[in-house]
């Protein structure tokens, strides 16, 4: 390594920019309601630093936001737009479409910011920030910044950010926000009043006039001045409200008696119109309604399949036309849906007027004979249709597990009667699959136990070729199921036997138990193995179109890379796996439910976790069937280390509390060490090393009744906590020993992450021991080598330990130290984040192990003789022991010592 600042700090590459976010959304030349009284009251407070709209969807804030923007630019303002997604909580990513944004409205915007985000070094945020203001106090003339729904960025760390920008703005650039509720980032505080404006629900209402013009020349519609007042009272001036009754108000004979039964509150309005509009419609277009409304999804050819008509097509383009609560579902124009409420209410309709059943065989023929299996089988299901049902399960499951498409038909196989169930195998292999899903990890075990000898002996229908790929995909079931549960060596039992029966000619079975397999290997810590097993699951692969068998293959796959140190390649790998995945199953699917929680696990420990934070508590609830309680622990710890380490400290700690109280039982036995590690990290930041030791010791007697050697990394998570509370107590030899002792054990190639977390620390016990030399021989390899292979975190989250012993290092070895700087900054802004300074922190270390276990004693109430009496010491010894803790404590008696100890985090507060 020549200079860390200027090649090994971590470059994050500047994101391709998506430029359709930097302007409003297109109209298409639709009528608006133009929203003048409400911009000209923006314009008259145009000087204000900050205009926040705040409401609810529906009540056109986008809107108003964007006839502003053209009212600005009618003066020749320079007005950046930026339209917020997810992905922005990100700050850097964030930073580069503001100065993206400004860069459109101010062209050579940015110099200064650019310059940092496209760099070497991983600068603070304020820092950033700082290099923003400066850019924007170079502007001349004023500047409007937008931000639309900015309620999807959510970064708790960003909090005091976003008030430190607001707080420093020049007085020429003013920020204009629209978002759905009130963030944690915009707070509506005293002392952002001065230069803030509020416009809520009640601001963004529309008022009588709006509401007659609104009718008048948007949708035509002439109304007596009683009718909109009527009509005004009822809706409140709820846009949204008042589009529903426009439209049925275009069909309605009888406009005093629909505006008389319209109910006062929003969402009686929204079910009252879908009824009334409804009832308006023809007779053939309501039945046409009615039949399609059993339909989850459709295309003109199917409702034809259904009505028995052939005008498919011109109804779904009238349904549109007239914008019917019907939603298209491709860019095409083909497949659509109902909204959810009103294919319920067309239901009820339906159900009223006779059984569905005829239109549910229908569309279960109709949707096997186009190669639409899972459709049809839920629809047959719905049906009662179960013969037909289960033959075509026998023929297309397989297909369907491999093609991750079986949650519909889970969900309805719950409402089938349970002596069918038995009477069809194959519904008892999928019933067992949803068992597994729910976590009832035994009830599946013995289904599947049930009906695979059931199978083997002959007894039962007869055993089709298609039935036999359901018995193996019920055996990769049973091994995921043992997997779960923790089970490993069972879990390769059944990988195993059921791989060397397995032909070459079934790829998908092979795939499936290879990465079963390969996951086991791992968790075992036999990670040369579990590369074997994922190379001959990339051999199968090759015979095979299933996407999500290469999603999951390549889940596997990165987090092996993770134990590994790889996590450039771990990270790549995710990262082509959750485009893949998007692609054919979308962004919402539970198939990227797994991905992204291995991604997130990546991306942690590199520092560029913040973006994906909000995709996890979805992926950890709404998950898929393969998602292994390991998986969902990753993404549990991440979410709470990332929420403790952004400064939400309390928060992180309660979250990971919550964490731990669900983890009981047989199969918890190593996550529930991990998160152990973590809170005993958590405890020792927040200066409470008591309870810290206590849950030491708990983790301690935890790994003691496991089988030795059964849970490494669990057992690296304790030696690292040992060490960290032995460094707290001032116990280098100690720390030195529980970590020299692990990291001997750590010897192969795939065990390079549990190295680098060990050595990192050890180097501190050196040091703190006094071998100083020692310690700067081995700190500065180790940061070489987890620095360049994109660590981050693994820094960050033992700041206040590293601090030190990097100055130490710096005095002593200033040139080799030098280019480590960049480093030094951001452990002192991780310190700072958390209100630690870590010199002040560090004068506890001046009090031994001993004068601790005195004081606590004394906090006790116990008498010199009876402290002495309890450690085996004289009374004397017990003297001098206090003299010299109450000269490093800077007090004078026992009382001011108890109080200055819990201060200092020597004592607990209880």
């Amino acid at each position: 390594m020549t200079t860390l600042v200027s090649s090994s700090l971590a470059h994050l590459p500047t994101l391709p920019l998506l430029r359709t976010k930097l302007f409003p959304a297109s109209t298409s030349g639709r009528p608006q309601l133009l929203r003048e009284a409400l911009i000209e009251r923006l314009y008259a407070s145009r000087s204000q630093r900050l205009v926040i709209l705040s409401a609810p969807a529906g009540f056109g804030k986008s809107t108003v936001l964007a006839q502003y923007r053209q009212r600005l630019l009618a003066t020749n303002a320079r007005v950046a737009w930026l339209s917020c997604d997810e992905a922005d909580s990100e700050p850097q990513r964030l930073l580069q479409y503001l100065v993206a944004a400004i860069n459109a409205a101010a062209p050579g915007f940015g110099s200064s910011t650019a310059g940092l985000l496209q760099g070497d070094v991983s600068w603070p945020q304020e820092a950033l920030i700082d290099a923003f203001l400066s850019d924007l106090k170079r502007l001349e003339g004023d500047v409007y910044i937008m931000l639309d729904d900015f309620h999807r960025i959510r970064h708790a760390a960003m909090g005091p950010a976003v008030r430190y920008l607001i707080e420093h703005l020049p007085t020429t650039v003013h920020l204009l926000a629209s978002t759905r509720y009130q963030s944690q980032l915009l707070v509506d505080e005293p002392s952002l009043k001065p230069w803030t404006l509020w416009l809520k629900a009640e601001d963004l209402r529309l008022s009588f006039d709006e509401t007659a013009a609104y009718f008048r020349e948007v949708k035509q519609l002439v109304l007596s001045r009683d009718e909109l007042t009527l009509l005004q009272n009822r809706t409140e001036g709820w846009i949204t409200a008042l589009h529903l009754a426009a439209l049925a108000l275009a069909r309605h004979p009888d406009r005093a008696a629909f505006l008389a039964g319209l109910s006062g509150t929003e969402r009686n309005i929204a079910d009252y119109l879908a009824e009334d509009v409804v009832a308006s419609l023809p007779d053939s277009l309501q039945l046409f309604l009615d039949q399609t409304s059993v339909l989850d999804e459709f295309n003109a050819d199917l409702c034809n399949a259904l009505t028995g008509r052939s005008d498919g097509l011109e109804m779904l383009a009238r349904l549109q036309t007239e914008q019917l609560f019907i939603i298209p579902l491709d860019e095409q124009g083909e497949w659509f849906r109902y909204h959810h409420l009103f294919a319920e209410f067309l239901q009820g309709r339906l159900a009223k007027h006779g059984d569905p059943t005829t239109l549910l065989h229908s569309a279960a023929r109709w949707c096997e004979s186009h190669d639409l299996p899972d459709r049809s089988i839920k629809y047959a299901l719905r049906a009662r249709d179960y013969a037909f049902a289960a033959e075509l399960l026998e023929r297309q499951g397989a297909k369907l597990i491999a093609s991750n498409r079986v949650y519909g038909i889970l969900a309805i196989l719950k409402s089938v009667p349970t002596d069918v169930i038995r009477e069809y195998p194959v519904f008892q292999i999928f019933y067992a699959w949803q068992l597994a899903f729910e976590q009832k990890f035994a009830d599946a075990e013995a289904l599947i136990e049930e009906v695979s000898s059931r199978l083997l002996q002959g007894r039962g229908q007869t055993l089709h070729f298609a039935l036999v790929e359901l018995l193996a995909a019920a055996q990769v079931l049973k091994a995921l199921v043992l997997l779960y549960q923790d089970k490993l060596e069972a879990c390769l039992k059944v990988a195993k036997h059921w791989l060397g029966m397995a032909p070459d000619n079934q790829p998908v079975f092979r795939v499936s138990l290879s990465c079963v397999q390969a996951a086991a290997y791992a968790l075992l810590g036999e990670f040369g193995e579990a590369a074997k097993s994922i190379a001959l699951a990339r051999d199968n692969l090759r015979q095979t179109e299933s996407e999500y068998l290469h999603a999951m293959t390549s889940l596997i796959e990165s987090l092996i890379c993770k134990e590994s140190g790889e996590l450039e390649r771990g990270r790549a790998l995710a990262e082509a796996a959750r485009t893949r995945v998007e692609r054919v199953f979308g962004r919402r699917s539970r198939v990227g439910g797994p991905l992204a929680l291995a991604y997130a696990d990546l991306l942690y420990e590199q520092d560029r976790h913040a973006a994906i934070l909000a995709e996890l508590p979805l992926a950890t609830t709404w998950r898929d069937v393969a998602t292994p309680t390991e998986l969902i622990s990753r993404g549990k710890l991440v979410m709470a280390r990332a929420r403790f380490f952004a400064g939400e400290t309390e928060q992180g700690l309660a979250q990971l509390d919550e964490w731990l109280g669900e983890l009981h039982g047989a199969g918890y036995e190593r996550v529930f060490a991990l998160g152990m590690s973590c809170k005993v990290q958590f405890l020792l930041w927040l200066q409470r090393p008591n309870e810290a030791e206590r849950i030491c010791l708990q983790m301690q007697q935890h790994l003691a009744v496991l089988p030795a050697g059964r849970y490494l990394d669990a057992e690296t998570a304790l030696a690292l906590s040992e060490g960290r509370l032995a460094l707290c107590e001032r116990r280098a030899d100690k720390a030195q020993a529980a970590l020299e002792s692990c990291l001997a054990k750590q010897t192969a190639e795939h065990q390079r992450d549990r190295r680098l977390r060990l050595s990192l620390l050890l180097s501190v016990a050196y040091w703190r021991k006094g071998n100083s030399e020692k310690a700067f021989a081995l700190l500065q390899p180790t940061l070489e080598d987890a620095w360049n292979s994109g660590y981050r975190r693994m820094f960050l989250d033992d700041a206040f330990w590293l601090l030190p012993l990097y100055d130490a290092w710096r005095a002593a070895e200033p040139k080799r130290a030098a280019p480590w700087q960049g480093l030094a900054e951001v452990l002192r802004e991780q310190c700072r984040r958390l209100s630690v300074d870590p010199e002040s922190f560090n004068e506890n270390q001046d009090v031994s192990h001993r004068e601790r276990e005195i004081l606590r004693f004394v906090a006790a109430g116990l008498s010199n003789r009876d402290i002495a009496q309890a450690v085996h010491l004289s009374e004397a010894t017990i003297k001098w022991h206090l003299h010299n803790l109450f000269n490093k404590l800077g007090v004078r008696s026992r009382t001011q010592a108890v109080l200055k100890g819990k201060s200092m985090g020597l004592l607990s507060e209880a």
